[in-house]
C-alpha cells in the first residue's frame, strides 16, 4: 500500500468517523475503500462508515457549487469562452453529468463548479449528487469492507477504472466532433453543386428547365 494510502488509514483507524467524513471533503474514491478497511477492522459500523463518507463527499461537492456561483467565476474570461460548448454538453448530457463525473477522473471539480456557475437548481444538485455519492460510496467500502486484504490493489483498479473512463470519453468526444465536422462539409458539398449550376446557367443566358 502507498506511504500516503497507510498514512490516512492510519488516520480513520485512530480517528474513526469524523476522519472518514473530512477526509471525503476531498477525496471521495480513495477514502470509502479505506473506510471499510477500518470498518473490517472493528473500528466502527460499516453502516456509519458509508453515511459519513457520502456525507462528506456531499459537503465537498456542495462546497465547490457554491464556489462556482461566485461572481469572479461566472464573469471570468475562461468560464465565458467555454460556457457554449459546455452549455451544449449538458443539454445533451443533463443532469446525468453529476454521475459521470464521480467516476471519470478528474472531471468532478470541475462538474460541481460549472453547474454552480451556470445557476443550476441547488436542490436538483444536492439530491443527484447525494445519490450518487451514496450509490458509489456504498459500492467503494462495501469493496473495501470485503477485500480488506486487497486494498492496495483495489486502490489501484479504482484509479485505473477512472482513468480509463476519462481517456475513453475523451476518445467520443473527439470522435463525435470530427463526425459532426465532416457532416457539415459534406452538407456544404452537396448544395454547392447547385449553386455553381446556377451562376454558370447566368453568365451563358441558360435557363434552368
Amino acid at each position: 500500500m502507498p506511504i500516503s494510502a497507510f498514512v490516512v488509514e492510519s488516520l480513520l483507524i485512530k480517528y474513526g468517523l469524523l476522519a472518514v467524513f473530512l477526509a471525503s471533503l476531498a477525496e471521495a474514491d480513495v477514502i470509502p475503500v479505506l473506510a471499510g478497511v477500518a470498518a473490517h477492522r472493528g473500528c466502527f459500523n460499516p453502516a456509519f462508515g458509508i453515511v459519513a463518507a457520502s456525507s462528506g463527499a456531499l459537503a465537498g461537492d456542495c462546497f465547490w457549487f457554491f464556489v462556482g456561483r461566485q461572481k469572479t467565476i461566472q464573469n471570468s474570461k475562461m468560464f465565458l469562452r467555454l460556457r457554449p460548448k459546455a452549455e451544449k454538453l449538458f443539454r445533451r448530457v443533463g443532469i446525468w453529468q453529476i454521475p459521470a463525473s464521480h467516476l471519470v477522473y478528474g472531471t468532478r471539480l470541475a462538474t460541481m463548479t460549472w453547474l454552480g456557475a451556470r445557476g443550476s437548481a441547488f436542490g436538483t444538485f444536492a439530491l443527484a449528487d447525494g445519490l450518487s455519492s451514496f450509490t458509489l460510496t456504498a459500492l467503494l467500502l462495501s469493496l473495501g469492507f470485503a477485500l480488506s486484504a486487497s486494498a492496495p490493489i483495489i486502490l489501484v483498479h479504482v484509479r485505473q477504472i477512472e482513468v480509463s473512463l476519462l481517456v475513453a470519453v475523451t476518445l467520443v468526444g473527439l470522435i463525435v466532433y470530427r463526425l459532426q465536422k465532416l457532416r457539415r462539409t459534406k452538407f456544404l458539398l452537396a448544395n454547392t453543386p447547385d449553386t455553381a449550376r446556377g451562376i454558370d446557367c447566368t453568365s451563358t443566358g441558360e435557363h434552368n428547365p
